[in-house]
């Protein structure tokens, strides 16, 4: 397979992947993370800190969204990659289900977002997001 054709099939994953966590959908994002994945999150407004977790957290973490979220939306503006590297920008809409600060339960939140994402043998096993909320 050569290189063009392995990024289109990253990005078909990376498509997979967000629509499974619009669904909050545990199982089809497993499905899609190697077991060793470690997931770096870049400081960000929610996280000043960032944050680093490996799978069994990045799953738990999505169980607990479905108490924090009515839905959510990720809408991918562009995807460029190189072999196993797949850079994508994307903006984020999340329907708030409960108070959190100022806003209130229905309030949506938007990021503009980039994610790296690399890749072996079909699964990701680095991620690296970098969130602008």
């Amino acid at each position: 397979m050569d290189s063009t054709d392995l990024v289109s099939l990253h990005v078909r994953k990376i498509r997979e992947l967000f629509e499974a966590l619009e669904r909050f959908d545990r199982d089809a994002v497993a499905a899609l993370y190697a077991e060793d994945v470690e997931q770096v999150e870049m400081p960000n407004r929610l996280k000043p800190e960032g944050d680093r977790r490996g799978r069994a957290q990045m799953l738990s973490d999505l169980e607990r969204s479905k108490t924090i979220l009515r839905s959510q939306k990720y809408d991918m503006k562009n995807a460029v990659g190189a072999g196993s590297l797949v850079m994508v920008e994307y903006e984020w809409t999340g329907v708030l289900a409960i108070s959190m600060g100022p806003r209130a339960p229905g309030d949506t939140l938007r990021g503009n977002c980039a994610v790296s994402l690399e890749f072996c043998d079909g699964l990701i096993v680095r991620q690296r997001n970098y969130d602008c909320f």
